[in-house]
């Protein structure tokens, strides 16, 4: 009787484990909770700790249905499909969801757009939007920055659990931010001339006060098991608290501004608790030489100089230094090469308004890029860095303030001897492009294929930008070994992203091909 009692305890523990690493989740805050975080810069005490709580415990969801689709190429084996997107806070869930995992859907979703806008893409176009989504629906991995979770303006949708529902992969999601701006919670109205309009905001960010949660943060999604998951916040760069309600104040009295600069600082402020983070995820991967791969997803500060987010990626090198094994780091960095993001809040307004015409155009030309003046009083310099923030760093005559980003990740060296793979072997590439990261990251003729961009470019010449990487710790330790676990075919995505007006994404998803076993040598059949 006695070891029946024992072997029924031990089966009781056992299943409790496996009911955690089934499903993982923090603590949610009520929305009386929330509007008391709205008014408390350093929120203490019972709520303070559910806060940090909030702020440092990943959701973690295995699917007992997630299988590895482990797509072949000839000449590198099986791959582990590797896809980074920032998905602009999932305002186009349903594209998201189809460019993701069903191309014939999402073909159909996209050719419904058209028809509605009244406009067209040539076939050769179409075919490689569709080749795109084919390419999409066998990644493996999939991390995703600007996650919602229960906010107003992605209709409260748990946009991480659908999706991996819908992809049938597990996942893992990090709060990054607890959205608490009193216009989103409601308990603040903008102030316009126009009533009519001003009740327009009003209802339109008028909350569900049951179904706001205000979380906003970074996914990894997975067809391999999960075994563990942990958020690591970086370094503070920014105040996106007190500094964005000090701003908007100092604006408000400032009776010389334009009412309509006014305004569009108040709508696309960020009150918030929290700040940039890695979602660190280890998982269970039988070809890996550990049989675990880690994964570091993460988000580098927007609003800061150049200098802070090399002492946020310092920062995170050190959390990972000692990791065995393969390691992928991919985020939106927000290598600007300024020290601000470009912001586009044209999909906000238009959200908010029944006529947004006269804000959107406001919008447009406000927010335009930061590089522009450059481009005028130091055109060598602008091209030197334009598309390329990994180009050398010239002090006084030619600076990059990107540049030490890119050289302490190509000097750091894990505790195992390997390194970051920097290869860019013309044979493994997506284009037939070499040079530096061309393996793991698409190049062009000069720099980098860009992954966010500006409405108005002129013309290419400004307001494309490469924001997002994809970084792969293979089983070399330096750049003439083994092509085990190493990245291939870095590409973005930007026909797909782009395949309806206005965009899926203010950001084109990046994707690499990493082995699962050794290739050996010699190249593999061309992607071009």
């Amino acid at each position: 009787m006695h070891l029946w009692l024992v072997f029924a305890l031990c089966a009781s523990a056992l299943r409790g484990q496996d009911s955690v690493a089934q499903r993982q989740e923090p603590d949610k805050l009520t929305f009386a909770e929330l509007v008391q975080l709205s008014g408390e810069a350093v929120p203490a005490g019972e709520l303070g700790t559910k806060l940090q709580r909030i702020l440092s415990t990943p959701v973690i969801g295995n699917s007992v249905s997630a299988k590895p689709r482990r797509p072949e190429w000839p000449g590198l084996g099986p791959l582990l499909r590797t896809t980074m997107w920032n998905i602009e806070r999932g305002h186009e869930f349903d594209l998201v969801r189809l460019a993701l995992g069903d191309p014939d859907g999402f073909m159909r979703a996209v050719a419904g757009r058209l028809d509605e806008a009244k406009t067209s893409i040539e076939p050769a176009k179409l075919a490689e939007i569709r080749k795109q989504a084919a390419l999409l629906r066998d990644s493996d991995l999939i991390i995703l920055n600007e996650v919602d979770w229960g906010m107003t303006r992605t209709e409260y949708r748990d946009i991480a659990r659908e999706l991996a529902a819908a992809l049938e992969m597990n996942y893992a999601y990090g709060v990054e931010f607890v959205e608490v701006d009193k216009l989103y919670l409601g308990t603040e109205r903008l102030d316009l001339t126009d009533d009519k309009q001003e009740d327009d905001f009003a209802l339109a960010l008028k909350p569900d006060e049951s179904r706001y949660l205000g979380f906003h943060g970074t996914v990894v999604l997975s067809r391999y098991p999960i075994s563990k998951a942990r958020i690591h916040r970086l370094r503070r760069c920014y105040d996106w608290y007190g500094k964005e309600k000090s701003e908007i104040a100092s604006l408000e009295k400032g009776k010389r501004l334009a009412a309509e600069r006014v305004f569009l600082e108040r709508i696309s402020r960020e009150v918030r608790h929290g700040g940039r983070m890695a979602l660190i995820a280890e998982l269970d991967v039988p070809e890996s030489p550990t049989k675990k791969v880690t994964v570091v997803a993460t988000h580098l500060e927007n609003k800061c100089v150049p200098k802070c987010r090399v002492t946020q990626t310092l920062d995170l090198l050190n959390q990972v230094r000692e990791i065995q094994g393969p390691v992928i780091l991919a985020g939106d960095m927000n290598t600007t090469g300024a020290d601000a993001a470009p912001t586009s809040i044209r999909r906000e307004v238009a959200k908010r308004v029944k006529n947004p015409k006269f804000w959107a155009v406001q919008a447009v030309n406000w927010f335009s890029p930061v590089t522009i003046p450059r481009m005028f009083t130091m055109p060598a310099n602008y091209f030197k860095n334009y598309q390329d923030p990994t180009a050398q760093s010239i002090p006084l005559v030619l600076p990059n303030r990107e540049s030490k980003l890119f050289s302490e990740l190509g000097d750091f060296r894990f505790a195992d001897g390997k390194v970051f793979d920097r290869r860019g072997d013309s044979e493994r590439t997506v284009n037939g492009r070499d040079g530096k990261l061309a393996n793991s990251n698409e190049r062009t003729l000069k720099g980098f294929k860009p992954t966010f961009s500006f409405k108005r470019d002129f013309k290419g010449l400004a307001g494309e930008m490469r924001l997002d990487w994809i970084f792969v710790k293979a089983m070399t330790d330096d750049d003439k070994g083994s092509y085990w676990f190493a990245p291939h075919f870095g590409t973005v995505l930007d026909e797909l992203n782009e395949s309806v007006p206005d965009g899926i994404s203010d950001h084109h998803p990046v994707m690499t091909d990493i082995p699962l076993t050794d290739p050996g040598a010699a190249p593999p059949a061309s992607r071009k």
